[in-house]
C-alpha cells in the first residue's frame, strides 16, 4: 500500500453504535469535510492501511462522527473494528485555497515570534466556533494562540515554522 507519507490519521473509532454496525470515530481535529469522504482506510493486523468504504456519516456531539461502513450489518462486525485507526489519503483531499491549511500540515510545525524566540511546537489545534486557537508546547509551558492575522504572521510549510506576534506579556500569562 506504499508508506505512511502518504496517510494522514483522522481519527479512531472508539466504540459500536447501535445495533445495526455503526462505529463512532472521535476525530483527531475539527469534523470539516469529513463528511464528504466516501473512501477511508483503516489500520489493519500488522499497522498496514485496509480501504473502507462509508456508506454514511453524521456528526455526534463534540469531536466525534459516525460512521456506517460497507459490508458492516451487525454490532459484532463492528466491534472488530474499535480502537482502530482511520486515515484519509492525502492525495484524496480538496485543494485550498492560498494560505488556508489543513490541521495535520500545521501540526508539529515550530511556533517563533516575530522576534526569532523560539516558543515551541504547535501540538493542538482547538475549534472555537469564532477561530482556531493553536496550543504550543515548549520550554516555557503550554501556550494558546488564537489563529488571527493580527497574531499569525507567516506559515512556512517548507520551513516548517509557523511566526507569531504575540502581544508582551501574552507568553509568560498564557504559559501553564
Amino acid at each position: 500500500m506504499g508508506t505512511d507519507t502518504f496517510f494522514f490519521a483522522l481519527g479512531k473509532i472508539v466504540k459500536t453504535h447501535g445495533i445495526r454496525g455503526e462505529v463512532q470515530v472521535y476525530l483527531y481535529s475539527d469534523e470539516g469535510s469529513f463528511l464528504d469522504y466516501k473512501n477511508i482506510f483503516v489500520q489493519g493486523k500488522y499497522g498496514d492501511k485496509v480501504p473502507q468504504r462509508v456508506l454514511k456519516a453524521r456528526t455526534k456531539k463534540g469531536k466525534s462522527v459516525i460512521l456506517t461502513l460497507e459490508g458492516v450489518v451487525d454490532r459484532t462486525q463492528a466491534g472488530s473494528f474499535v480502537d482502530k485507526e482511520i486515515f484519509l489519503d492525502r492525495a484524496k483531499l480538496s485543494p485550498l485555497a492560498e494560505e488556508e491549511y489543513y490541521w495535520h500540515e500545521l501540526e508539529g510545525l515550530a511556533v517563533v515570534s516575530a522576534g526569532g524566540e523560539e516558543l515551541g511546537i504547535l501540538s493542538d489545534i482547538l475549534a472555537t466556533g469564532a477561530y482556531d486557537v493553536y496550543v504550543v508546547k515548549g520550554d516555557k509551558g503550554e501556550i494558546l494562540v488564537p489563529a488571527v492575522e493580527q497574531m499569525v504572521k507567516e506559515i512556512d510549510l517548507e520551513k516548517g515554522v509557523i511566526k507569531v506576534d504575540l502581544p508582551p506579556g501574552l507568553v509568560e500569562a498564557n504559559a501553564l
